[in-house]
């Protein structure tokens, strides 16, 4: 058909265009080609998130930036197309709304004063034009306007690099500066989502030490057509307690070198071309592509020379990469050409061994050269003769010639055509095979011979030929019979065989000229041969077994006469035997002996028809009595004055209803025989059964006139209420009984499902009862039952039960009482409530509770009189306002509840003294020389209290130090008179002696009496980096079942270093093995999935900006634990040591892990090797599990072995 269908699913983001080359090739012996080239355009689906450039976005914004500041773009992108790729931005509508973001270009501004905010963290989302939508995190710091981040030397840096800069060259230096405090600078480069902005890398950073600078340099190639431009975002971070940060950005624009192939669109291209066509004629375009740019994408085309020397007759356009010809073809001297064309670029390749050769590719193009009607069809003779015989059937071919044409496909194909000679048409022609055929019988007497003319034409060219045809004679003359059919007869049950039946009488043979010539006689058909035979010389037929005319009344057989002899030709005539009959068959019944059934109604009156009893006799009907039957009843059914109750008519055999009356539900049916005789004598008997059928002459009655049953008030809708019954002695439809209430229910509380199989009602609920109702607590119904004419009633009597449906009630919902102090005694009755029920008994009995859910910690409680009493001591700090929802509970099945609020307030008392308002964490740097004020936090100096009683007893509130502090040399506290006071640091510190200060601070407030409460205020003395991180090692031993292990944490690298506020960097001495990461920043080490076993070491460069760098080893030991290990393994359980410390070296180098490695070995003994401690963790409180397994020589020791070692020398384990 030529439809072109998919076979894969497309993906437009990983290619946008398919060009296909389609042929289309004829079915000759050798077929022509025609070619299409088509290009398929992949539409766009919505099918891609938009991308952020960046994982988190982060900036460090001054408290007294304006509103309207642009200060930050976020960018993503969208791999689809058109307005499926069109962004819109929007930020999280936290209020305050400090920040906003332009919708279209992604930059947020300052919408709201920001002064008063230490950080603000909000959610952007990036929404495409199809609704997908994609989210990343903003983090803004705000920065006191004193304090500054780094400063970068420029905003922003621009590199150029060709595609093809090796790994690890430098391409740019940036620098930044502190301007306050340590001038010391970190740098990072952020992560980005996208290739543009660095995901997957392709660029790292390594800080320079002798200038405080930072080069960024290649991580892996680059490739100019997958990413044209970078956009690097680098972090700059100073060292400070709270450290600030700037960002600059880096755009790196990558230039093309030509390291692309001019690749052609396909391996083999497909083509025609005429035979004859002209010098100069267009065939075909082969076409390249080279994603380079400029000259390095520039493409020229060539033929390539090969031996066949096809080349000579084609040119090819260099620029266009068009074939045409240059010589004029002949399809029958050479049908196809193969060509090899060549693509070359336009430049150098900067592909390793090209040796300063441009880029190139090649492709085949086959021709087929196409045919044209330049030659005329030939007869491979000129004069063809046949014999054929007269009696050749109609259809059949003679004879088939063929003429021979050098062209192909439709300008070979050949028609043939009788043009003279045909006389009468008895001849015809097949016009595509060239096969004669005979199209009407031939007939030697009337044509001897025929000599026709056939032409072959190819619809321009033709030939002729002769054909000379020669009629050979046949018998062909049946013998004819004097009639077409012959009659006989015979009478059946004949004894005498054989019987003569006819003779059949043959008039002549047109061929022998002489009337009956040499004829043979045959019987043909059922029963020729064994029953009925033929004498083939006289024609005579007779009959050899006994017949019986019931079996087959009539015989038909065909007699053929046939000339020289038997074996020439045959004529035919039909003979006809007919059987007669005599009486030997009996009279049947035809029901017999199991379907001889009447029906008649019961009640009938006489001459009712009940049912027809026919006999049949096997014997011929229409000749004689043979078949004329009479029909009596020999036995019949009396009623009970003596006479027959049923009749028959004699000659039809009809049974009417006679006299007496019929009854069914006395009898039901009764049994008549009946006698049958044909006019010979002969008879037969039938029994048959008349059915009574039932008519309504019976009353439904109950089975039961009083009925009975109790019912819950709060029974469903629907709910069974009893049954009742009745019976009916007629059947079938007659006996379908209908129930229904017919009084004693005037408000329809009940109805009457039926069941018609069991001849039962059940009485239904229809709507919900109520005990307290006086009507509703008994009922008497009237029920009525009916079937299609009679009807009769009984009484049932339905007594309704009372059930708990009433709730207890208050008399409000709500209760306020007057306020109480929180200190009001144990034992106090605050307030009495009081529930009602309209039910009676256990239904009406009440018991009070609190729901606990309204007063969790049980302060209260409620006695039966509804007495709220305090149970336990209030405090208002805690809880200011209660809403007690005191419960009434009944006592009925299932028992029901009401409930009331009860409101209650608490007064305060002095009872709180001040404490700080917040958690203040103040740092004092070490090494600083005059006294300063210490900050309480990044904005303030002031300390700040509060106290959580009433107003009444809080502020103004006074600040002091215990007389033990007042003389302090370290710190020293000013009241400032207005709830405020701050400290201040009176010396130098060295964080290296002592890293925290404790200082008590006492807080009076203005209560009566008034309170005073002490707290501890913890000051840090802040790290500089005056002490020098060392080298240091670490080995790890991991443990892995099966060889399966999950991405875990390591743990840090470690490089001692007495400072512990130092910002270090992290990179590994050489290429990192692929089974590991590291954190840059934080040393942390992760092991991937499933690492081989084996032993692993790692050289990691730590450096602070600061002191010389320095190189930390870790060896990391994988191994697979067998099976056998854990099954033998023991656990011990080390009190007062935790994991970390179980396996921290001490002061001497040794580890509590080592020494119980080399206990167990001496213990056991086995080899320090042997001994395999896999696990190690630390348990509530400070315990360590330690499990383990010991190898002994081929096998391990036995769990129970170890546990027995562990129980006898626990006191040593323990040590």
């Amino acid at each position: 058909s030529g439809v072109l269908t998919t076979v894969q699913v497309f993906d437009r983001e990983k290619q946008r265009e398919y060009p296909i080359t389609v042929t289309a090739t004829d079915q000759a012996a050798e077929p022509l080609i025609g070619i299409c080239q088509i290009n398929v355009v992949i539409l766009d689906q919505n099918d891609n998130d938009p991308r952020f450039e960046n994982t988190h976005y982060e900036y460090f914004l001054r408290e007294d930036t304006r509103v309207g500041t642009s200060f930050l773009r976020v960018a993503a992108r969208d791999d689809d197309y058109s307005s499926n790729a069109a962004i819109t931005y929007s930020i999280a509508s936290d209020e305050p709304n400090y920040l906003q973001i332009n919708p279209t270009t992604g930059w947020v501004f300052v919408n709201q004063p920001i002064s008063q905010k230490s950080s603000i963290i909000r959610e952007i989302t990036a929404t495409d034009g199809g609704n997908r939508s994609s989210k990343v995190e903003l983090a803004v710091t705000v920065t006191s306007a004193k304090n500054q981040p780094p400063q970068w030397e420029r905003d922003s840096y621009e590199v150029v690099i060709p595609e093809n800069t090796t790994r690890d060259a430098s391409i740019l230096t940036i620098k930044a500066t502190s301007p306050l405090g340590d001038p010391r600078v970190t740098y990072n480069l952020e992560e980005g989502l996208v290739p543009e902005t660095n995901m997957p890398v392709r660029f790292y950073l390594t800080p320079n030490r002798h200038d405080g600078s930072a080069s960024i340099l290649v991580a892996e190639p680059l490739d100019y057509e997958t990413t044209k431009s970078f956009l690097l975002r680098v972090r700059a971070q100073n060292v400070a307690a709270v450290p600030l940060a700037a960002f600059t950005t880096v755009y790196v624009n990558v230039t093309d070198v030509n390291d692309n192939v001019p690749f052609f669109t396909s391996s083999i291209y497909e083509a025609s071309v005429t035979e004859g066509a002209d010098v100069g004629t267009f065939v075909t375009q082969v076409s390249a592509t080279d994603l380079d740019l400029g000259q390095h994408g520039e493409i020229t085309y060539s033929l390539l020379h090969d031996s066949g020397r096809d080349y000579t007759c084609f040119r090819l356009d260099p620029q266009t990469g068009s074939i045409y010809t240059t010589s004029v073809f002949d399809r029958e001297e050479k049908g196809s050409y193969l060509l090899e064309v060549k693509s070359v670029d336009g430049s150098e390749s900067a592909r390793p061994g090209k040796h300063g050769k441009p880029n190139s590719d090649t492709a085949y193009v086959r021709v087929s050269v196409s045919d044209v009607n330049d030659n005329q069809p030939v007869f491979a003779q000129s004069v063809y003769e046949v014999n054929v015989d007269e009696d050749q059937d109609v259809g059949s071919t003679i004879l088939t010639v063929s003429a021979n044409d050098e062209d192909e496909g439709t300008n070979a194909k050949l028609r043939y055509q009788i043009t003279a000679g045909n006389t009468g048409g008895v001849l015809d022609v097949d016009p595509e095979t060239g096969a004669i055929f005979i199209a009407q019988p031939l007939d030697y007497e009337e044509a001897k011979m025929y000599e026709i003319h056939l032409l072959a034409s190819d619809g321009k060219w033709e030939d002729y030929a002769v054909i000379i045809i020669n009629i050979m004679n046949k018998n062909d003359e049946a013998p004819v019979f004097s009639i077409n059919e012959y009659y006989g007869s015979i009478i059946e049950e004949l004894d005498a065989l054989p019987v003569f039946v006819l003779q059949v009488v043959l008039a002549s043979d047109p061929d022998s000229g002489v009337d009956g010539g040499d004829l043979r006689y045959s019987l043909h058909g059922y029963g020729a041969g064994d029953i009925f035979t033929i004498d083939e010389k006289t024609g005579s037929i007779y009959s050899h077994k006994r017949l019986d005319r019931e079996e087959r009344a009539l015989w038909r057989f065909i007699v053929l006469a046939t000339d020289e002899g038997g074996g020439g030709l045959t004529g035919f005539a039909d003979v006809i035997i007919n059987v007669w009959d005599i009486n030997d068959n009996a009279p049947t019944f035809t029901c017999m002996p199991d379907d001889c059934n009447g029906n008649v109604f019961e009640n009938s009156p006489a001459d009712t028809l009940v049912m027809e009893m026919a006999a049949v006799d096997r014997d011929d009907p229409n000749v004689g009595l043979n078949a004329v039957l009479t029909y009596r009843i020999t036995e019949n059914v009396k009623n009970e004055f003596g006479s027959d109750m049923f009749s028959i008519n004699p000659n039809t055999g009809t049974i009417h209803v006679a006299g007496g009356l019929l009854d069914r539900e006395r009898t039901e049916s009764y049994f008549l025989t009946i006698e049958a005789r044909d006019g010979g004598g002969l008879t037969g008997t039938g029994t048959a059964t008349v059915w009574v059928a039932d008519v309504n002459d019976n009353v439904p009655k109950f089975t039961k006139t009083l009925w009975q049953a109790a019912i819950p008030e709060n029974s469903a809708i629907d709910s069974e209420v009893l049954q009742v019954c009745a019976t009916d002695a007629d059947v079938g439809e007659n006996a379908d009984l209908m129930f229904s209430i017919i009084g004693g229910d005037p408000d329809e509380k009940f109805y009457i499902e039926n069941d018609k199989e069991w001849q039962c009602g059940t009485v239904r609920l229809k709507k919900k009862l109520d005990f307290e109702n006086a009507r509703e607590r008994q009922f008497n119904l009237t029920v009525t039952v009916e079937d299609l004419d009679f009807s009769s009633v009984a009484v049932c009597l339905i007594e309704v039960e009372d059930s708990n449906d009433h709730s207890p009630a208050f008399l409000s919902q709500f209760v306020q009482t007057n306020p109480v102090f929180e200190d009001v005694p144990v034992g106090t009755t605050v307030t009495t409530v009081r529930a009602t029920d309209k039910d009676s008994d256990l239904n009406g009995k009440i018991i009070y509770s609190i729901k606990s859910e309204s007063d969790p910690m049980r302060q209260f409680v409620v006695d039966q009189f509804g007495h709220v009493v305090v149970a336990s001591a209030l405090d208002r700090e805690a809880i200011q306002k209660y809403a007690l929802i005191v419960q009434a509970s009944d006592q009925g099945t299932p028992a029901r509840t009401g409930s009331v609020t009860v409101l209650i307030n608490l007064l305060d008392i002095n009872d709180n003294g001040p404490r700080f308002e917040a958690p203040y964490m103040p740092v004092v740097w070490e090494n600083t020389l005059k006294p300063e004020i210490v900050h309480m936090n990044h904005t303030s100096k002031l300390l700040h209290a509060f106290d959580p009683d009433a107003e009444e007893n809080g502020p103004p509130f006074t600040y002091s130090l215990p007389p033990d502090y007042q003389n302090s040399l370290d710190f020293s506290l000013t009241d400032n008179r207005n709830n405020t006071a701050t400290i201040t640091a009176l010396r130098s510190f060295d964080r290296e002696k002592q890293k925290v200060f404790h200082l008590p601070i006492v807080i009076t407030d203005s209560g009566i009496p008034a309170m005073s409460s002490t707290t501890t205020l913890t000051i840090t003395v802040g790290d500089e980096n005056d002490n020098c991180h060392e080298s240091g090692h670490k080995d790890v031993y991991v443990f892995s079942y099966k060889g399966k292990w999950s991405t875990t944490v390591l743990g840090d690298v470690f490089a001692p270093d007495q400072d512990d506020w130092d910002n270090k960097t992290f990179l590994s001495e050489g290429k990192l093995l692929k089974s590991f990461r590291l954190n840059q920043r934080t040393g942390s080490l992760l092991m991937v999935d499933n690492t081989p076993q084996g032993i692993y070491n790692l050289r990691v460069r730590v450096s602070d900006g600061v002191c010389p760098d320095v190189i930390s080893t870790v060896q990391i030991h994988v191994r697979d634990l067998e099976n056998e290990a854990i099954q033998n393994s023991a656990t011990v359980r080390f009190s007062d040591v935790t994991a970390e410390e179980f396996i921290r070296r001490d002061e001497h180098g040794k580890t509590r892990y080592g020494e119980f490695k080399e206990f167990l070995a001496k213990l056991l003994p086995a080899r320090l090797s042997d001994v395999i401690v896999f696990s190690v963790m630390s348990r509530d409180g400070k315990q360590t599990d330690v499990r383990f397994a010991v190898h002994a020589g081929s096998a391990y020791y036995r769990p129970e072995k170890l546990h027995a070692e562990m129980a006898a020398f626990k006191t040593e384990v323990c040590s």
